[in-house]
């Protein structure tokens, strides 16, 4: 978990800024590297003054916090203590609206604190896959008045995001499971930012209100670049937004390490891109979810058979699944979310990325990799 916070003053400023970008069309606040999170709320354009919630960005002091799980798999009567009450407890808080949109979604506490938020009166979206629309905890969900949307098509709706009162986002690799949170190795972050959640709340009208999933959805998502806190941010939206380019682009800019976890990972354009830094000099480490590494289509027996001495791979230590979807690059920048490095994400399914350019956000996730790393098989 961690807190950080900068300073960037001027509520004026910033409405002039809001101003301009609307009557040029252009992202002034990106370009002057100027944040709509580092000014109070009140100090923007609102369509609802009513609504008082506490300034976000700067003003909060904490704009991120990042989880990874420990997973030891305890029997059911155990499982407590976990990601799923932290989140349950951040749902339990909600005054306005509480979207979800969840490729499997079984966690109890979440599934009771979403049912609870029916009396108070707060709006609950769920959107959630075909094939996991039959489980018993969306039965339930809709035998307490929630709505819950599927995705009918044969692609993934594969998002897993979860956006409170327009302001606070959850995203990762994490399903909202029990297995998710005990079981399997996982990634998610809360995101304290006012555009980061226009974001994630576009998808979810997309989803929702349109039923206009995978390809046919519009490519409309608000901020794809900002900054947040000094800090840049990019945020993508797939298939209607290819992102396995813009993860090669990434890739392909390293200079000197290039680190992964992958669930699963069979995409040439990243593949290819990760072993021609590797051809530069550029160390290459990474760990594959052992299920699926022996195939044809891995890049695992691509990598481990490359005779490049600066690229070694290595498969899981969890008996479960590893089922992080990291890129860490020069140890600054690392990409997460629920994109698989796969071609059918980037074609097919609903997903999402997130990529920050920070040091200290970026190191949380270099310890993870490296507590993998260690737990992972050699191949030797």
């Amino acid at each position: 978990m961690n807190k950080r916070t900068t300073s960037v003053g001027g509520g004026i400023l910033v409405l002039i800024i809001a101003i301009l970008s609307v009557i040029f069309g252009q992202d002034f606040f990106a370009e002057l590297g100027v944040s709509v999170d580092d000014a109070p709320i009140d100090s923007l354009p609102s369509d609802d003054d009513s609504v008082n919630l506490p300034p976000a960005g700067d003003n909060n002091p904490d704009w991120y916090d990042i989880y990874f799980t420990a997973p030891t798999c305890p029997p059911e009567a155990e499982r407590v203590g976990g990601l799923d009450e932290t989140i349950a407890e951040d749902i339990s808080q909600a005054q306005l609206q509480v979207d979800v949109a969840a490729f499997d979604l079984d966690a109890d506490p979440i599934v009771q604190a979403l049912i609870d938020l029916e009396e108070p009166g707060v709006t609950v979206r769920v959107v959630t896959d075909e094939d996991n629309g039959d489980l018993s905890s969306i039965r339930r969900l809709r035998r307490n008045g929630i709505s819950v949307v599927e995705d009918k098509r044969s692609a993934l709706m594969h998002n897993k995001f979860i956006v409170v009162d327009g302001r606070y986002t959850w995203m990762g690799s994490l399903n909202y499971t029990a297995n998710g949170v005990y079981c399997n190795n996982n990634n998610l972050v809360r995101i304290d930012s006012s555009r980061i959640a226009a974001n994630y709340t576009a998808e979810m009208d997309e989803m929702y209100d349109d039923r206009l999933f995978g390809p046919d959805s519009p490519q409309n998502t608000p901020n794809e670049k900002m900054t947040i806190n000094g800090i840049q941010v990019e945020n993508y939206f797939g298939p209607e937004r290819k992102i396995s380019p813009i993860i090669a682009r990434a890739v392909a800019s390293a200079q000197s390490e290039i680190l992964f976890m992958a669930f699963s990972f069979t995409d040439d354009q990243i593949g290819e891109a990760m072993l021609g830094r590797a051809d530069a000099g550029v160390t290459v480490r990474g760990v594959f979810e052992t299920t699926g590494s022996d195939t044809v289509y891995s890049y695992y027996p691509h990598m481990a058979a490359a005779g490049i001495d600066n690229v070694q791979v290595r498969t899981d230590g969890n008996p479960r699944i590893m089922h992080h979807k990291v890129i860490i690059i020069d140890r600054e920048t690392v990409i997460f979310g629920s994109f698989n490095f796969s071609d059918s994400a980037n074609r097919k399914n609903d997903e999402n990325i997130i990529i920050v350019h920070d040091p200290t956000f970026t190191s949380f996730f270099v310890e993870e990799f490296e507590t993998v790393w260690a737990e992972a098989q050699n191949p030797e």
